[in-house]
């Protein structure tokens, strides 16, 4: 593990001397203890004279006696050798084991206490950089000889008790790490700065130097260049002293000598030379030669103007000080047992300066001191005020990388208007547009689990280690209407208030009733609590767990109670004119724009457009783009895709809502497929009569393609008994088998009934049109919430989500692309030995002038009977020849009836043509026959059964027609 080079020693070595001694640098106590390092273990040898002496010693007694017993002792010196060897071992590596214990617990508590020294130098140094550009007098001694260039990589060094070099690589490695901050304030001890790069960037640092040196009443010096002539301008107007100083600048650079008035002697040395590379990066030569890396420190002409003492702020700052204690709001009358309040480093966290307790500033940090706030007040109670206040604080000095804030005001929308041009403000939504609001607030969903991959990638546990993650904060105004607009919310901000600690989201939910309206884990997460005036005093105690808002005066607005840390605090808001509010958003554009951030991105996509090109859409991709889905819990927007191998589509929605334009454009998506796996394109015909002889036809069900069938129950009501059950049981079973053959089914209705509740259960995939009726749209399945009668036409639901069919560029086609011209098979047969052709006819004359027309020579039933004898089932002819002419039996349905079994036996050999004759008709004069082909209006066709038993439709020509009604 490689070490981080020391870039910046910030260690100083305390004195009590004059101020002359305090300006040397002082070791930063306690000393830090650093663990004794581990001793090598100890090289234990084997005891080789041990082990051979009483060898020796045997064999001389075995010689000197001559006794064998003597040489047994020869053994006892090797086992005792080695048994001693081991030992010897064992005690070793027990004892490097308890050393390499204590030096574990050492290095422990050496790496804590490292982390703590860490910590109190940044808060140390966070503290001084504040200093510097905040005070209005003049600093501490040690803020005037330091000026604070930006962030970056800083090495604390502590006085150490024992020698690292001594300790491991990896040991030392780990401390240096931890003594190491890596976005800490790097400071310049020099007076004199040379800044070079772009000529904005060189502008805004030079007024990062100057702000720091506001508070000192010294003399500016600046040389001559481009940069100069803009801050002298600047300092001029501002009546801060300053000259033209010798030295010569680089070219688009800039000089600077701010010694005087800082208790610094100008000298000789070399200047602190920065160079802005970015508007986050900068290389920096300090004043002892030393080079450092870091992001530099930006100041906006805005905030130049804003540090100097003016009237103003002389007259606020009397106001603290209790010269004026008048313009001040009374002091703090409720607090708890404690002294007084830490105070809150506006570096760290959120912190954001709301108003004064008492004589004193008060502030709040969201990270520290939350994560999440809840507000509470009567109307006119400063609510919307201490909203607007705690946006700007919050983005006063941040950029819009660090912090975002969106804003949903729900009462009226005119809460946050004059902050809808800050960088950082990355929505407003109103309850003006409910569905937009509604889409906003889901979508955090999104942002949070978006946050946790984030981190998860990074290998992070919480924001705060992921710098390139800005913190959202979400302002809610009057929570309770918002949460009124749909259920779901309440477990987004739930959700929020549970994971936004670590996520880097913060709430903060305003409410006229926030105990009413911010409830379960979501109020017990918002530990900041803040009660202006209330009418009630239970709501005030259900708040902050006493009833003293009630009490606070009415003419007092923005005088609020705080509980914070277990305290309760007196607070009076900070009241901003619009003027000066439209000015830090002026000075908030022009700061990101020195910066060259781009406005960051909202965490909602917009709703779906109204109208959407079907090439928009086409893509590969499994299944037909038929249009746009919109998810809105996981911010995405893609393509709405009917897969035929899951199954049959209903397309369910009344008149208007876009119910055929969803066929069409799956008509057309198919013909435009560049694969071949659609197959055959089957529009079902809206007539009747047709739409029979399509599903009837033999290779419908065995062919791939798609059947579409727009309408499907207007269709049905349109067909008589038994063959609407005939027609509905053969679409349920092609529905069925949609999505294991061919062909895949695509149909539409404008309502669910009992007719086609059939169809609509075997369907297993539903497009449910928003718009229309909205019982019809309940009874189809859907949900009251979802429907939307002023929807464009197009809008439905699809898989649960919001979908917007995209428009086909050509009307569907009401036929069958393959379908073949019908033949008229019903004209006079010459040669043929059934010469009679049978007719059952409801109006029999009309049947005769319609037949007549055609050749044939026509008979009433009576006569052809009374003509001829019926024997073994066939006719015998008299008086004509075979094949002279083809003669046409007519009969009404009743006179052939009473001839009971007749039409039977005769038609296994004649043609039978039946008109206006119903299906139970059918079945008593044809014992067997299955059910006819379907016939809606009889003056327009008939049935044609022929000798062997199969049976067509035919129809009458215009001329035909005009004969049966003359």
């Amino acid at each position: 593990m490689s070490r981080k080079p020391p870039l910046q020693d910030v260690t100083t070595e305390r004195s009590d001397g004059p101020p002359d001694e305090q300006a040397r640098p002082r070791l930063i106590e306690p000393v830090l203890c650093l663990p004794s390092p581990v001793a090598d273990a100890r090289v234990v040898a084997f005891p080789i004279i041990m082990a051979s002496a009483p060898v020796v010693v045997a064999i001389l007694l075995w010689l000197l006696l001559g006794s064998p017993a003597m040489l047994a002792f020869a053994l006892l010196g090797p086992v005792m050798a080695v048994a001693s060897y081991a030992e010897s071992r064992r005690q070793a590596s027990a004892q490097q084991t308890r050393a390499q214990a204590v030096f574990d617990r050492e290095l422990d508590a050496c790496i804590q206490q490292a982390r703590s020294l860490a910590a109190d130098e940044l808060r140390r140094l966070e503290a001084l950089a504040a200093e510097t550009c905040t005070a209005r007098a003049a600093p501490r001694l040690e803020a005037q000889e330091r000026f604070c260039l930006g962030s970056g990589s800083v090495r604390v060094r502590v006085p150490m008790s024992g020698e690292l070099r001594h300790l491991p690589e990896d040991v030392r490695s780990r401390l240096d790490h931890v003594l190491t901050l890596d976005d800490a304030p790097v400071f310049g001890g020099g007076a004199t700065f040379e800044i070079t790069g772009s000529t904005s960037l060189v502008l805004a640092a030079g007024r990062a130097l100057l702000v720091q040196h506001a508070a000192c009443a010294g003399e500016v010096r600046i040389c001559a260049g481009i940069p100069g002539a803009v801050l002298a301008q600047e300092l001029s107007t501002l009546g801060r002293p300053w000259r033209w100083g010798d030295a010569q600048v680089a070219e688009g650079g800039l000089l600077l000598d701010l010694s005087e008035g800082r208790g610094i002697e100008s000298s000789n040395a070399a200047p602190v030379r920065v160079h802005v590379q970015s508007a986050s990066a900068a290389s920096v030569v300090l004043e002892n030669g030393s080079r450092v890396t870091l992001r530099p420190r930006f100041m906006t002409a805005e905030q130049l103007r804003a540090s100097g003492p003016s009237r103003s702020d002389e007259a606020g700052q009397a106001g603290v000080d209790g010269k004026d204690a008048g313009e001040l709001r009374r002091a703090a009358s409720i607090t708890s047992r404690g002294g007084a309040q830490p105070a809150r480093l506006e570096g760290a966290g959120l912190f954001a300066q709301l108003g004064t307790h008492g004589t004193a500033l008060f502030g709040i940090d969201l990270v520290t001191d939350g994560p999440h706030a809840v507000i509470g007040g009567t109307t006119g109670s400063g609510k919307s005020e201490l909203l607007v206040t705690w946006v700007l604080a919050l983005t006063e000095s941040r950029s819009s990388r660090e912090v975002q804030v969106l804003c949903f005001d729900f009462k009226g929308g005119a809460t946050f208007d004059p902050l809808a041009e800050l960088p950082h403000c990355v929505g407003i939504v109103t309850d003006l547009d409910a569905a937009e609001a509604q889409r906003a607030a889901i979508s955090l969903r999104a942002e949070l689990r978006e946050r946790e991959r984030a981190l998860r990638a990074a290998g992070a546990t919480h924001i705060g280690q992921l710098p390139g993650l800005a913190r959202l904060v979400v302002i809610v105004d009057e929570y309770q209407a918002l949460v009124d607009a749909g259920a779901a919310l309440h477990s987004v901000f739930a959700d929020i208030s549970a994971r936004g600690r670590s996520l880097g989201m913060h709430l903060v939910l305003c409410s006229q009733q926030p105990a009413i309206a911010v409830r379960g884990t979501t109020l017990a997460n918002c530990s900041i609590r803040i009660c202006l005036r209330v009418v009630a005093e239970a709501d005030s105690t259900a708040l902050i767990g006493t009833a003293s808002a009630a009490r606070l005066p009415a003419d007092s607005p923005g005088l609020a109670l705080v509980v914070r840390d277990s305290r309760i605090v007196e607070v009076q808001v900070r009241h901003r004119e619009r003027l000066a509010v439209a000015g830090l958003v002026l000075a908030a554009v022009e700061r990101e724009a020195h910066l060259g951030h781009l406005p960051p991105q909202r965490p909602w996509l917009p709703a779906l457009p109204s109208r959407i090109a079907l090439a928009a859409i086409a893509g590969d991709g499994p299944g037909l783009a038929f249009g746009l889905s919109d998810d809105t819990d996981a911010r995405e927007q893609r393509p709405a895709r009917f897969d035929a191998g899951l199954g049959a589509m209903a397309v369910i929605g009344g008149p208007r809502t876009g119910k055929t334009g969803c066929l069409t454009v799956l008509v057309e998506a198919s013909g435009e497929r560049s694969d071949s796996a659609v197959g055959r394109i089957t529009v079902l015909s809206s007539d009747p009569e047709s739409a029979w002889d399509q599903l009837c036809a033999a290779d419908l069900a065995s062919s791939p393609g798609l059947l579409v069938v727009d309408d499907i129950d207007a269709l049905l009501a349109g067909v008589e008994e038994p063959h609407r059950t005939a027609m509905t049981e053969h679409l349920v079973r092609l529905i069925k088998a949609s999505a294991s053959c061919s062909p895949a089914v695509a149909f539409s209705l404008s309502r669910v009934t009992g007719g086609t509740a059939a169809l609509v259960a075997s369907a297993a995939q539903t497009l449910r049109l928003v718009g229309g009726d909205r019982s019809a749209y309940v009874m189809a399945g859907g949900q009251a919430s979802e429907h939307d009668a002023d929807a464009p036409a197009g809008r439905a639901v699809w898989r649960g989500r919001a979908c917007q069919v995209a428009q086909a560029s050509r009307p569907i086609s009401n036929r069958d692309r393959d379908a073949e011209a019908a033949t008229d098979r019903l004209a006079p047969v010459q040669g043929e030995t059934d010469r009679e052709l049978l007719v059952v006819a409801r109006q029999p004359t009309t049947m005769r002038r319609v037949l007549e027309a055609r050749g044939f020579v026509c008979t009433d039933l009576a006569d052809w009977c009374a003509a001829t004898t019926v024997t073994r089932g066939h006719p015998e002819r008299g008086g004509s020849e075979p094949g002279s002419v083809q003669r046409a039996v007519i009969g009404d349905v009743e006179t052939w009836q009473g001839r009971f079994g007749v039409l039977a036996r005769l038609s296994a050999e004649h043609r039978v043509l039946l008109s206006g004759v119903t299906p139970g008709e059918h079945r008593s004069l044809l014992r067997g026959d299955p059910l006819p082909p379907l016939v809606v209006d009889a003056s327009r066709s008939a049935v044609l059964r022929h000798a062997r038993g199969t049976m067509e439709r035919i129809r009458w020509s215009n001329e035909e027609r005009s004969l049966s009604s003359a």
